[in-house]
């Protein structure tokens, strides 16, 4: 019969620096969602490749610069907490740019629609859902940072929904005066 020990205490500071690790990966697979998307133009699906990185072009710049600026000032944050206040203008900036992206996207897509008269799927439209999907959590990584402001970076009417998607996940943020 082996001996038993008591179980070893998990490492608090190492589940910090993994959950840490975590979230920057987060913030860094932005990049990853911006290759998908400009692998879609050399797609066997896509009938025009010119018309498609027209379409998603704007949204590839914007994602990959957005990802430059937050996984810096995520970086600059933990390694000087006192550098949040002014963080907060270039992190709600960057999410902001990111949204107003998506919505050009759609706009675009939509306008595409209206003149072959029909609904287009585009074969980035499952890329794009996920970039929105990857904002909204790096929304809440931030939010646990320091005081983000929801208005400054979506429309109302996204403001909700996000609320009623994370409402579990923001009741455990820490109070920064969302």
């Amino acid at each position: 019969m082996e001996p038993s020990f008591p179980a070893k205490r998990p490492n608090v500071m190492q589940m910090k620096k993994d959950n840490l690790e975590k979230h920057y990966k987060e913030i860094s697979s932005l990049y990853d969602m911006a290759e998908e998307l400009a692998a879609t133009v050399e797609s066997e699906f896509v009938k025009d490749p010119q018309e498609q990185i027209a379409l998603v072009e704007p949204l590839i710049a914007n994602v990959a610069d957005c990802a430059d600026i937050l996984s810096e000032e995520f970086v600059n944050v933990l390694e000087k907490p006192a550098l949040a206040k002014s963080a907060k203008g270039r992190v709600e900036s960057a999410l902001r740019k990111i949204f107003i992206a998506l919505e050009e996207y759609r706009t675009q897509l939509g306008l595409k629609s209206q003149k072959t008269l029909g609904s287009i799927a585009n074969i980035a439209d499952p890329i794009v859902a996920k970039i929105r999907k990857q904002a909204e959590k790096i929304i809440l990584i931030f939010m646990s940072l320091m005081e983000i402001s929801l208005d400054r970076i979506m429309h109302h009417f996204e403001i909700e929904e996000f609320r009623r998607a994370n409402n579990k996940a923001m009741s455990a943020l820490p109070v920064h005066g969302h």
